[in-house]
């Protein structure tokens, strides 16, 4: 493709060396994923990145044309919708810029390629109101700077020397970004962007791919994540027996292939639910124990492209909804119910271990809204997707900026479906301002991290975002939680139960916080939620 003299890369050229890419960043996923600057079990990175890419590569292929410039057009319509996550949006911007720069160029050359790159790193600056140095922008900036110097080398030295600068200013992340430095780690979003230009660099110049992932790391991988094609099935039932040991049991199922895993109840009985290939897998795990009743297996692959064939299909009555609709973000069925029974009318949850897409937010928007559509994010890592479906409705969806999943149900308590659509958004905001959001995990490295030191396996708190408390169990974190939280004043602390949570959580909870918080009011619900066994909210 490249020589010692030139180099052209037109719309095919890019597609196979982008397709490369995908390759070498599906491959070191799992890697980048792990690298979290707080040592929670949640992240993905990684996957909201790779999610991305493949959205912009599908709006390739979708287009048409042999012209560099008009097929990058397409990639970057493609990413813009299937932007995931924050650094999916960066990413999507970088595309974009990357395009405008190409607009009406047949094929790249050395100079037109550095010149996109170039375009590529203004606009991701510039898609962010404030940047902050030492992440997934420093890496695009300082690699295209270097390849703008570079320029006028031959077309393998351009691309080395960009692709090395790329790696050595993911190195130098730490340098800028204190909280890498605490934590010890890279940006998992540079990290991200410098993988895919090594997967580029290797595309064009038609060299192998490394045999072993770049990056690597300790966090587990989930194993129903990205490459699993297919759903499997939502499996439920009860083991009735005696000396049912709950742990056993789900150290089976998981040997078995499940995921989602939820085991509750007492040594006499069990309620199970599962994710699995095939339900007699689980079923076989419960027989082996005890008597099963209540058996329930939910085809989710068919569930999944019904609801693809509804998305394609559905006409929405406009006449029967409300005129200010309003979306949520949610993991957990309980607290997606909560947000329906408070009035969304989209609860939308991120598919295949990433983010949920900016796309898919704008397209509720339309099924939820007669006139407007307001959308509660309920994750820092889903705002900028919501923000950039905001700005593709053209005034229809307004982002309410909740971060929590409990700051955001307590600002859908002043959902109207009537009015001033800017008045109700700013009620919203209004009271999820006097929100504190605490989410209890267990750490999955020794680190420190806000000044916490952290040991693998301890339970800790995390007070609206920051790290506050490193405990021997949950319930030691969330009672560290609440008294940052509490700090000042608090009426009601409703407790939403994650999947992790222990089975007789909600009998000792009430009590345990009454005793170090009398004055505080305590709601329990069963919240469902993944890698949070506690998530508070607290006013």
């Amino acid at each position: 493709m490249a020589d010692a003299l030139t180099l052209a890369l037109d719309a095919a050229a890019l597609r196979r060396a982008f397709e490369v890419a995908e390759q070498w960043l599906s491959r070191n996923r799992d890697g980048i994923n792990a690298i979290n600057v707080y040592p929670v079990p949640d992240g993905d990175t990684g996957t909201n990145m790779l999610l991305t890419w493949r959205a912009a590569l599908k709006g390739g292929v979708e287009g048409d044309g042999a012209e560099a410039g008009v097929y990058l057009g397409h990639v970057a319509r493609g990413a813009l919708m299937g932007a995931r996550g924050n650094s999916g949006v960066i990413l999507s911007q970088i595309l974009r810029g990357l395009a405008e720069s190409s607009a009406g160029v047949a094929a790249l050359d050395t100079a037109g390629l550095a010149r996109g790159l170039e375009g590529a790193s203004a606009t991701a600056y510039a898609a962010v109101t404030k940047p902050v140095e030492g992440t997934i922008l420093t890496v695009i900036r300082e690699a295209s700077a270097a390849g703008m110097a570079a320029a006028t080398e031959s077309p393998e030295a351009f691309l080395y020397i960009t692709l090395t600068e790329a790696f050595a200013s993911v190195k130098r992340t730490p340098e800028l970004l204190p909280r890498l430095r605490e934590a010890g780690v890279v940006d998992s979003g540079g990290m991200g962007v410098a993988v895919l230009l090594q997967g580029i660099v290797c595309g064009i110049l038609d060299h192998p791919l490394p045999a072993e992932p770049l990056v690597t790391g300790t966090a587990e991988v989930k194993a129903d994540a990205v490459e699993h094609e297919g759903h499997g099935f939502c499996t439920e039932f009860v083991i009735s027996g005696a000396g049912l040991d709950r742990h056993t049991i789900e150290d089976e199922l998981t040997a078995a292939g499940g995921s989602s895993i939820l085991v509750v109840g007492d040594p006499s009985m069990l309620r199970i639910h599962v994710h699995v290939a095939a339900p007699e897998h689980a079923f076989a795990v419960g027989e082996r124990y005890g008597t099963l009743a209540a058996r329930k297996a939910e085809d989710m692959q068919a569930q999944h492209e019904a609801w693809l064939d509804d998305r394609d299909d559905e006409k929405p009555d406009t006449a029967s909804l409300p005129a200010i609709g309003l979306i949520a973000v949610a993991e957990g069925r309980g607290i997606a119910a909560a947000f329906r029974d408070l009035g969304a009318g989209r609860v939308l949850m991120g598919e295949a271990g990433g983010k949920v897409s900016a796309g898919a937010i704008l397209e509720a928007a339309r099924r939820a809204g007669r006139d407007h559509a307001i959308v509660l994010p309920n994750d820092k890592d889903v705002l900028m997707a919501a923000q950039q479906a905001a700005g593709a409705s053209e005034g229809f969806l307004t982002v309410v900026p909740s971060r929590s999943p409990a700051s955001g149900l307590s600002a859908a308590l002043e959902y109207r479906t009537e009015g001033d659509v800017a008045e109700v958004a700013a009620a919203m905001a209004g009271v999820m301002a006097g929100v504190r959001a605490v989410e209890v995990s267990r750490s999955i490295r020794t680190a420190t991290v806000d000044g916490v030191a952290v040991r693998e396996g301890d339970a800790i708190a995390l007070v609206d975002g920051r790290l506050v408390a490193a405990c021997e169990t949950l319930e030691g974190a969330l009672l560290a939680g609440l008294d940052v939280a509490a700090e000042g004043g608090a009426e009601i602390a409703t407790i939403y139960l994650g999947q992790d949570a222990p089975p007789d959580a909600a009998e000792r909870l009430p009590g345990l916080i009454g005793e170090r918080h009398p004055a505080i009011e305590v709601q329990i619900v069963a919240g469902g939620q993944p890698y949070y066994p506690y998530v508070a909210g607290v006013e």
